[in-house]
């Protein structure tokens, strides 16, 4: 009798060690799976080599580890020829454009008809869309395709804005009833790639005048460890801009708005933003739109 009562001890202690490892092995795969997904790491699952059934667990769930990275590396190089392909065709479509401009520009001066120069001239200003719209998709479509280069060299991002607000000031003027410039000047120089900043803050600019009214504002701040520009502009009703989207590719957050605008500006600045390590972010203030680029000094 007292065989079979340790006999049967014996045996539960078995079972519940082998119900304890079976517990710590699936915890372990649990947590080896929660970090894959959170990590966004397609790592293989460690064997346990506690039982067959296990590792021919174990063995399914590498099988579809690897497949899903197929994809995700398949999926990836579409999208970087698509990418390419659009870089591409953008590039070709470049320099029959500039051509049609010449020649219509080249008719205008010809024409004696004042009926054929307001023909001409709207011709133009259509080619000029088509031209700028394809140039900003041409620009975008490197930036996300990391192909696009920067050239680096010492500069003073304040004159820089400086520049570029002296550049577009009579469309800020045509458009602002009251305009604010409070640039502090600091002798500073940074590595960073003057022609891709000024086009950040052109786009800027251009966002301001296209879709803003009222006011205007530009101001800079400066720490230690970062100089820092807000654009800021009042908008008609700051309850049609989703204000988390407008970085994003064509988001118009009126679908009236006027012709001309592609709607990329917006991301280009962005990307133009990460390309050169600064952070660009937007927020609404009352019936103000803000934009803050901040720049790393360090």
């Amino acid at each position: 009798m007292i065989w079979i009562v340790i006999l049967s001890l014996l045996v539960n202690i078995v079972l519940l060690l082998k119900l304890y490892q079976d517990q710590k092995v699936k915890r372990n795969l649990v947590k080896q799976l929660e970090w894959i997904i959170d990590k966004n790491a397609l790592a293989k699952i460690k064997h346990s080599g506690s039982s067959k059934s296990h590792d021919d667990l174990v063995n399914e769930i590498n099988r579809m580890i690897e497949k899903i990275s197929e994809i995700s590396i398949e999926s990836e190089e579409i999208v970087q020829q698509n990418r390419r392909m659009v870089s591409s065709i953008s590039h070709d479509f470049r320099t029959p454009l500039t051509s049609m401009l010449g020649y219509v520009q080249i008719l205008q001066n010809d024409s004696n008809s004042l009926k054929e120069k307001k023909y001409l001239k709207i011709i133009e200003e259509r080619t000029k869309i088509l031209r700028d719209l394809i140039e900003e998709f041409y620009s975008l479509s490197l930036l996300e395709s990391n192909e696009y280069e920067l050239n680096a060299e010492s500069a003073n991002p304040i004159i820089l804005v400086q520049e570029q607000v002296a550049m577009y000031y009579s469309e800020l003027e045509d458009s602002f009833d009251h305009i604010s410039i409070q640039l502090i000047e600091e002798d500073i120089k940074l590595l960073t790639s003057p022609l891709d900043f000024n086009r950040l803050i052109g786009n800027l600019l251009k966002n301001a005048y296209t879709h803003g009214i009222k006011r205007f504002a530009l101001y800079n701040e400066m720490s230690e460890t970062s100089l820092i520009f807000y654009l800021e502009n009042e908008v008609k009703d700051t309850n049609t801009i989703e204000v988390e989207r407008l970085f994003e590719r064509l988001y118009k957050e009126d679908k009236t708005r006027a012709i001309g605008s592609t709607g990329l500006g917006l991301s280009i600045a962005q990307k133009i933003a990460e390309a050169l390590g600064y952070k660009l972010e937007a927020s609404l203030k009352e019936s103000m739109i803000q934009f803050k680029l901040t720049i790393p000094l360090k």
